[in-house]
């Protein structure tokens, strides 16, 4: 699965906004509207205007109506879960060439902010899907995490959401029992 583009950089959007909500200890990453602009600058959203008390909460609320599609619920699930959320939305697709290149938008015109992420973010991982990417919507196998991620390798065999911590933790704990059963063995 591509995530360069414009439909990547929106399942990437879905992927910070569900994990910024830390649901093993609780920690919520996402409270203000300078965290919720934060997380939609770093992928190219245009939040030239301030986000507001509405954008913010619909952000917080379309979290736990995303994570489920990732990890393991049965696929005609989560596509009839996410079809649900798009009708919620009240999506209207139209196409457009406002940054001088055709593309789909699927929110309202002129709708706010939070609705157009959400909206583009349920279209992004149900074109996943549909591209036969629904295995590829992964929750972490590191110990003490349950971030979700977008396996984009080629082999699509990744297992964890960052390879610097969960991953490196999880081969240094194998590599110390290696080494244990080896003195012990």
């Amino acid at each position: 699965m591509a995530v360069s583009d414009y439909t990547g950089q929106a399942a990437l959007t879905a992927v910070d906004l569900v994990n910024s909500l830390d649901v093993i200890i609780g920690t919520d990453r996402l409270r203000t509207p300078e965290d919720a602009a934060g997380i939609l600058t770093r992928h190219g959203w245009d939040v030239g205007r301030a986000v507001s008390a509405a954008d913010l909460e619909r952000l917080r609320q379309l979290r736990p109506r995303l994570r489920f599609v990732f990890g393991g619920t049965p696929v005609h699930k989560s596509v009839a879960d996410l079809n649900a959320l798009l009708r919620d939305l009240r999506a209207q697709p139209h196409l457009t060439d406002h940054d001088g290149a055709w593309h789909w938008h699927y929110a309202r015109p002129r709708a706010p902010l939070g609705e157009r992420v959400a909206t583009s973010c349920v279209v992004a991982l149900l074109t996943a899907i549909a591209d036969g990417g629904a295995g590829r919507l992964r929750i972490c196998e590191g110990a003490d995490c349950a971030n979700v991620f977008v396996d984009a390798s080629r082999p699509g065999l990744r297992r964890y959401c960052d390879t610097r911590s969960c991953g490196n933790r999880a081969h240094v704990t194998a590599y110390r029992e290696r080494k244990r059963t080896e003195r012990t063995g």
